[in-house]
């Protein structure tokens, strides 16, 4: 199964971002969720209640986000099992630009499904993520719509220039080590 679309909020790309990972966000737009809880920058636990063909199952999951290109891109893999329904796997890309005063938020999902979630067919599993996507979107639209606007943080500072080129010590240094060899040079031989 793969599901492809992009969605516009009303926020800048690094207030969106940030929503993105944070966990009380997710918890609150995300439709069903019971918990989600970050065991590091890149690793997430997430309980959720959803409903999918009539089945109405919980799932215990875990998503590990790589490929971080903070406020651009990232990667993630996913899995959720839930014992009367069985299991969903996948993966998804992330990216997110600047459009209109807002962000352009792309996203490519591929997952598959296993056991009794599964024997619903991937016209009823898609129907059910279609309407979660809408909304899970809705709600974050709005969150991120309510939050005041904050600018870009600052680039990195650039990294020190290393080497003779940057240190007006190391040009000293070099000049006095020729002036005492061709001094040497000049004087004893």
């Amino acid at each position: 199964m793969r599901i492809a679309d992009a969605q516009w909020v009303p926020s800048t790309p690094h207030q969106t971002w940030d929503a993105l990972f944070d966990p009380a966000v997710l918890q609150r737009c995300l439709p069903g969720c019971i918990r989600v809880n970050r065991l590091t920058d890149t690793e997430y636990t997430i309980t959720v209640r959803a409903k999918v063909g009539g089945m109405d199952a919980e799932y215990e999951g875990e998503i590990l986000v790589s490929d971080l290109k903070p406020p651009e891109s990232c990667s993630l893999a996913f899995d959720g099992k839930g014992a009367a329904a069985g299991l969903a796997i996948g993966t998804a890309q992330v990216s997110l630009s600047p459009k209109d005063h807002g962000t352009r938020i792309s996203y490519t999902v591929a997952a598959m499904a296993g056991g009794k979630l599964a024997a619903l067919g991937e016209p009823a599993i898609l129907k059910a993520g279609g309407k979660i996507i809408d909304k899970f979107f809705d709600a974050f639209g709005s969150h991120v719509a309510a939050q005041p606007r904050q600018a870009p943080p600052p680039p990195p500072p650039a990294p020190e220039p290393r080497g003779l080129v940057a240190s007006r010590w190391s040009w000293v240094m070099a000049l006095a080590v020729v002036v005492m060899l061709v001094g040497y040079h000049t004087l004893f031989k």
